[in-house]
């Protein structure tokens, strides 16, 4: 027949995909897909970081880094200033351990606090209805709002506990300067992991109260309750290094403790420095901390999906 084609399949052969004759397009069509996806993939980027921007203006207009700020700087300043006369390694030591163990109570509970109003506060004023509307997966919208909440936190608690270091760095010379810069990093990094619960505590309620209700339980088991468990496995299990190195991940307020008591030459540290009785490598460490902040905003995305 005249309509049909050398491969009988009503097209030239030279038109097939699989063919080494010249395309008509010049071969553009092949890389189209491609670079759309990566335009696509880069306009998402793009409105994650902008509903970051958003929430990060909100928040800062509610005065919410103002108040992280003076919380944590009243309380490293009251810290430093009450922590005796000493001047040496032993003082500073027992400076930073001192300032580790508060802040297993204050940093878990300023992050939950942050955090636990993000979906269910947006829903009552009455904004959720309107973000949800941005061409983004609930996801990728839960990452943009925890995003601009972790940058408010990352800024406040840096700008309080940098005032405690300015002190430090005057009292006790520069020596010790790097040791509470990385305990004010690990502070920081573990307020991300509880902001992050946070969140998807606020994604799984659809009240408030219920939001802070789940958020101060959540309080009372990691700073209260977790350690009493972890220590009745130790004592009785008299488990193996690599469960003591699970036991401490498992609990972002001990990674805080482990970190500092491993930068100083002191003893203590409360009842979880307990668990710290084996060696946790920093890979450890850092990976379950980013465990801890994925996980939560995976399962908070998908609350959302439903809640949607």
């Amino acid at each position: 027949m005249s309509g049909e084609t050398r491969d009988g399949t009503g097209t030239d052969a030279g038109d097939g995909a699989g063919c080494d004759g010249p395309r008509p397009d010049g071969g553009a069509t092949a890389h189209a897909t491609p670079a759309a996806s990566e335009t696509r993939s880069a306009s998402r980027a793009r409105q994650v970081l902008g509903v970051a921007r958003r929430e990060y203006r909100v928040l800062s207009r509610a005065r919410w880094t103002y108040g992280l700020a003076a919380l944590f700087g009243a309380f490293s300043l009251t810290v430093v200033g009450l922590a005796g006369t000493a001047t040496g390694p032993t003082g500073a030591g027992a400076l930073l351990v001192t300032l580790a163990e508060l802040s297993v109570y204050l940093v878990p509970l300023a992050a939950l606090a942050l955090g636990y109003g993000t979906v269910v506060g947006a829903d009552e004023r009455g904004t959720l209805e309107l973000l949800m509307s941005v061409p983004l997966g609930r996801t990728e919208l839960l990452v943009g709002k925890y995003l601009g909440r972790a940058a408010t936190l990352a800024v406040g608690t840096a700008l309080g506990l940098g005032a405690g270091a300015v002190v430090v760095l005057v009292r006790f010379g520069p020596a010790v300067l790097p040791a509470y810069l990385h305990y004010l990093l690990t502070a920081v990094v573990v307020g991300a992991a509880f902001l992050a619960l946070g969140v998807c505590v606020s994604a799984a309620t659809t009240e408030k109260a219920r939001a802070l209700g789940g958020a101060l339980l959540a309080w009372v088991w990691f700073v209260l309750v977790y350690d009493l468990a972890a220590l009745g496995v130790v004592v009785a299990l008299d488990p193996p290094g690599w469960l003591l190195s699970a036991l401490v991940v498992a609990n972002p307020a001990d990674v805080l403790r482990l970190v500092v008591l491993s930068l100083v030459p002191t003893s203590g540290g409360g009842a979880g420095a307990a668990l710290a009785t084996t060696a946790v490598p920093t890979a450890a460490l850092a990976v379950g901390l980013g465990l801890w902040v994925v996980a939560p905003l995976a399962v908070g995305g998908r609350l959302l999906d439903r809640r949607a």
